[in-house]
């Protein structure tokens, strides 16, 4: 019999070695080594100084602050970095032997010591410190105080929304907890949404009715709420609650969040229920506004008023791709899915339709219920479904603003469709009142929606199933990394009150910025990918944004490389509202019959980019920084 020791040693001359998670890069990209050399031409020795860093700082980093003495401070810094760099720091093919150390870099010439050394990099240390994402990341740093006007009222930002905040995973069967209430908070979310239900002694549920998800009690959810609702943001949180509350559990709700959050719930005076327009995010700061939200539909009745939609989206659940590409996109290697394969897709699909138990999934046809003058009077913002709304509404119909603000609430098709037919509607009535659109029912997997489509038409609140960490997750945590991260985000000036363009002006905006993305090298991957042989990796790079902007683009397959160097494509994005516009990077590594491996992803608003050659650091699916790095060059001009 062949022992286990002699298996491995057999078969250890046909696995790759292994990577460490800093490796040192082989050959610098053939742009780093022109650029060193035209700063080093006609020297003996080839080492760049302070002032040439600072040069390149001012030359290809658009840094207009950059000077010597900042230069000379990075350097040394960075020396000193790698001649202490322990494994805690992880810092690129580091040496433990430098002579900046930190006794050279803070002693002086007094007690007869010599002045420190004029740090000098030679081109490998050059490219280490290009790859360094805190010495030369691709994005401004992150204010930590808002840069836009927070005293206009809600309805003139975005604002960072949750959907069915209390659920750990999918949609049918996942458990309820107050841990993704605190993370969301904790992510910046300024909207918090619980489905609440009548429980047993009084008690409410917190979960998705009709479904097997369990329960959380309503009152953990609500202290959940008050103990982490100003963590990494002042400005409000609004809780909205779906009830399904009979009156006694109304009167429950209402003594739960008095007792809980006290002075920091905001109860609207008299005169504000509603409001005729809304207050500002400066007025209502460290404030817990509660807003109502119409009871949704069963799922069975969803699949049932909207069969179309409804299989197309059970189709995207069925395929499970969590980041489908679109119609901009041709998948390298791949000539489509052939119609046989479709038409099985389909088919499953609507079997999936038909066999969804009418018994488990929904409360359809039970009587509304009146709110509790109690519970009533706490609520700020009003929600209503288009059919609920002024009596001028037509089921079908555009949006008509009546002569209070309220809350609009639409779902994926509802907002399709206005996109469609009453697009100017849409964003005429955004302008004074919020819009709220929610993922489909049958998202059981919890995928989203491209929030875009809500964004570039002024609605307000596109909720996301932050559990489902698919693009559009990456997409919404990146637009609300902007203004400070404090969870909303003023409109373009172009969808607020003051602008009186149409939709078919805004269909014909003219370019205002130029972005060019070269993508020069890939390094330090996380993971070892391809046991039996080397990968292939290539990069999607991609703008997201208003109608126009949106172009994607797609390196080459960079075959049987562990450092995959692309550098001679270059992808040019006009963008015309670059406010809305976000650059993702996203990395594969190619299999030619299995689905790609998803390396890493990288999601910036355009306004917060710097360009040059800078160093990319990406994170998984999750959100979570990993190792793994792209160096790109990035250039920018205005039009």
């Amino acid at each position: 019999m062949v022992s286990i020791a002699r298996l491995k040693e057999a078969c250890s001359h046909c696995l790759p070695p292994t990577v460490a998670p800093y490796h040192a890069v082989c050959t610098p990209p053939a742009l780093v080594t022109r650029v060193f050399e035209q700063a080093t031409i006609g020297r003996d020795v080839r080492v760049i100084g302070p002032a040439d860093l600072a040069k390149f700082m001012t030359d290809w980093q658009g840094d207009r602050n950059a000077t010597e003495e900042r230069a000379t401070s990075l350097m040394a810094d960075f020396n000193f970095l790698k001649s202490t760099a322990s494994r805690a720091l992880r810092i690129p093919g580091l040496s433990h032997s430098s002579k900046y150390s930190l006794s050279s870099r803070h002693s002086g010439s007094k007690h007869g010591q010599s002045a420190p050394e004029t740090p000098t990099f030679d081109i490998a240390t050059f490219l280490k410190f290009l790859l360094h994402p805190e010495f030369n990341g691709h994005r401004v740093p992150v204010s930590k105080t808002p840069t836009d006007d927070m005293n206009a009222p809600l309805s003139d930002y975005y604002i960072f929304s949750s959907h069915n905040t209390y659920l750990m995973g999918n949609q049918l069967c996942s458990p309820s907890s107050t841990a993704p209430i605190v993370k969301a908070l904790l992510d910046g979310c300024r909207v918090i949404e619980l489905d609440c239900w009548n429980g047993s002694n009084k008690r409410i549920d917190v979960l998705h009715g009709g479904t097997l998800t369990k329960a959380v009690p309503f009152e953990d959810c609500v202290k959940a709420i008050k103990d982490n609702a100003f963590t990494t943001s002042a400005y409000p949180v609004v809780v909205t609650i779906e009830s399904h509350l009979d009156l006694e559990h109304q009167k429950e709700a209402a003594r739960v969040l008095n007792k809980i959050l006290g002075n920091i719930m905001f109860v609207p005076p008299p005169n504000e229920l509603p409001p005729q327009s809304f207050r500002s995010p400066e007025q209502l700061k460290h404030r817990i506004i509660i807003s109502d939200k119409p009871p949704g539909d069963a799922l069975l009745s969803q699949a049932a008023n909207e069969p179309e939609f409804a299989q197309q989206t059970l189709l995207h659940e069925v395929v499970r791709d969590p980041s489908p590409d679109n119609r901009h996109e041709h998948r390298h290697g791949r000539r489509g899915k052939k119609k046989k394969l479709r038409r099985r897709q389909s088919q499953i699909a609507e079997s999936r339709i038909q066999k969804l138990p009418s018994g488990k999934l929904g409360d359809s046809g039970r009587p509304a219920i009146a709110n509790d003058p109690a519970f009533d009077e706490l609520l700020y913002i009003h929600c209503q479904k288009p059919t609920e709304m002024a009596t001028a509404q037509k089921k079908g119909g555009p949006l008509i603003k009546g002569q209070h603000a309220i809350m609009a609430n639409l779902s994926e098709s509802q907002l399709d469709d206005l996109i469609e037919d009453h697009t100017d509607s849409l964003i005429e009535f955004s302008k004074t009142n919020l819009t709220r659109v929610y993922p489909f029912g049958l998202r059981v997997t919890s995928s989203n929606a491209d929030p875009m489509d809500a964004w570039e038409h002024g609605v307000q609140v596109a909720a996301i199933n932050m559990q489902g960490r698919d693009r559009p997750v990456w997409i919404s945590k990146a637009i609300f990394s902007r203004n400070g991260g404090c969870g909303y985000v003023k409109k373009p000036d172009i969808l607020l009150p003051e602008s009186n363009m149409d939709h078919k002006s805004l269909m014909n905006l003219q370019p205002k910025l130029e972005l060019k993305v070269t993508v020069l090298l890939g390094t330090d991957w996380h993971k070892n990918y391809d046991v039996f042989k080397k990968p292939g990796y290539f990069v999607k790079v991609a703008i997201h944004g208003m109608h126009d902007d949106e172009q994607k683009f797609k390196t080459h397959v960079c075959k049987r490389s562990r450092e995959p160097h692309w550098e001679v494509e270059e992808f040019v994005f006009q963008i015309r509202v670059p406010k809305l516009a976000i650059l993702r990077l996203e990395v594969r590594e190619y299999d030619r019959i299995v689905r790609d491996d998803m390396v890493g992803q990288s999601c910036v608003p355009v306004t917060e980019h710097r360009q040059g050659i800078r160093a990319v650091q990406l994170a998984s699916k999750k959100g979570e920084p990993g190792s793994s790095k792209l160096l790109c060059h990035f250039i920018t001009r205005t039009l």
